[in-house]
């Protein structure tokens, strides 16, 4: 118990004084997982949307993509974006690798299953009638979209927080894509995984402690969501 306490007081001695490889390293989860999610919602809600609209179109196939996207585990993600972004792949020239950009790119392609699965999940237990009520009243496509979309609003703010969670604590993206670069690339995550390799405990219980502050501000926003929608 001595060596946690110990850890525990090197932390807070840490963010206390605000370490700025600490600070960076919140900086740039922050940013990755904002910009990532943020990105992958634009792309997913309208896409979630359609699917659980158009439920009996045989769209089958896809939904289960999207589920198998979903449980694909976040090492064989970065080693796709890996071979996207190196130097002999398709975007090898753009000099994405071992850079923020490249941690996005990841991170999105994590989001954006979830996201889209989640959303589907709630525009799908929409009544049908819903969608079939904006058509009669003459609206189209992208309107219908929009009216099923704003039905089910908390349902889309539970599939974010959800996708921010899986990127948060995102740690195979960030060491193979990102590389991990002190003051550039390095997150949360991945210090609290160098630190503790190094032996340096304090230092990364700091990094934990924060990623917990962030996680329980997310808990209690869903939570807040959850009430909203049922008083």
């Amino acid at each position: 118990m001595e060596f946690f306490a110990e850890g525990f007081v090197e932390a807070f001695r840490l963010i206390a004084r605000g370490d700025p490889a600490v600070l960076h390293a919140v900086y740039v989860t922050v940013l990755c997982t904002v910009t990532a999610v943020a990105l992958a919602s634009l792309a997913a809600f309208p896409c979630g949307a359609w699917l659980g609209i158009h439920r009996r179109d045989g769209r089958g196939l896809l939904v289960f993509l999207i589920r198998v996207g979903m449980f694909t585990p976040t090492v064989v993600v970065g080693l796709f974006v890996y071979g996207l972004v190196s130097r002999q792949g398709l975007f090898g020239g753009l000099s994405l690798l071992y850079t923020k950009g490249a941690v996005i790119s990841g991170e999105f392609l994590l989001a954006f299953p979830l996201v889209t699965a989640l959303t589907h999940g709630a525009a799908s237990a929409l009544p049908r009638r819903v969608a079939e009520t904006a058509r009669t009243l003459g609206a189209g496509r992208i309107r219908v979209l929009l009216t099923v979309l704003g039905e089910v609003r908390t349902g889309l703010a539970a599939a974010v927080l959800a996708g921010a969670a899986r990127c948060l604590s995102e740690l195979g993206v960030v060491l193979l894509v990102g590389g991990n670069l002190r003051m550039a690339t390095r997150t949360l995550a991945s210090t609290i995984t160098l630190e503790v390799r190094r032996g340096e405990f304090g230092r990364g219980l700091a990094s934990g402690v924060i990623l917990l502050v962030l996680a329980v501000g997310a808990a209690l926003l869903a939570h807040r969501l959850s009430r909203e929608a049922h008083p």
